[in-house]
């Protein structure tokens, strides 16, 4: 959302007229999302518990942080792969908010496991870090395995690599005139 909410309102241009870089609106961003995620979190883990006897915090606090760690992570990079399209593509580009987190979820292992899936996506699902998190939480409750430091090394990498393609696509934005189309 970081770029959505002033692209509904027209008003990038004015985001944009500060001397910012990519990195100011990601960390900007990333706080608020993480504080948010982790207020929705404990709503869930306290709702959950209470309602169907599931204790999140069973595999243990550390566990819980690493878990949130990388999930946020994750999202800044999807988040910051969204603005790029954004960025570069222009509005048309906004479905890909809706787009890329389902099809995230889908390859993921979100809803059932990553080896029922077709050969192929079993290959993107192992090069997508949600994949890793969520068998590392799994695994804390004795569901298989995990490799949560390279899924961690992935996510990271996400992460460099999307910010420094995002301040890319910022600059190209202003020069080709991207910025203020999107503000009309």
């Amino acid at each position: 959302y970081i770029l959505l909410f002033d692209l509904w309102s027209k008003s990038i241009k004015q985001t944009f007229v500060a001397p910012i870089r990519g990195y100011h609106l990601v960390f900007g961003a990333l706080l608020f999302g993480v504080i948010r995620g982790a207020v929705v979190f404990l709503i869930l883990a306290v709702a959950s518990s209470r309602f169907f006897g599931f204790d999140f915090l069973a595999g243990g606090p550390v566990t819980v942080i690493v878990f949130l760690a990388g999930m946020f992570i994750t999202a800044a990079s999807i988040g910051m792969a969204v603005c790029i399209s954004i960025l570069l593509f222009g509005q048309r580009a906004d479905v890909a908010a809706w787009s890329l987190s389902g099809i995230m979820m889908l390859v993921s292992g979100v809803y059932y496991p990553v080896e029922i899936l077709p050969g192929p996506l079993q290959l993107l699902s192992r090069s997508t870090p949600l994949t890793y998190f969520l068998e590392y939480y799994r695994a804390a409750y004795g569901y298989g395995s995990h490799h949560i430091l390279l899924g961690m090394g992935l996510a990271l990498l996400y992460f460099a690599a999307s910010l420094l393609v995002l301040n890319m696509a910022i600059e190209r934005a202003r020069k080709t005139g991207m910025m203020l189309r999107l503000s009309e």
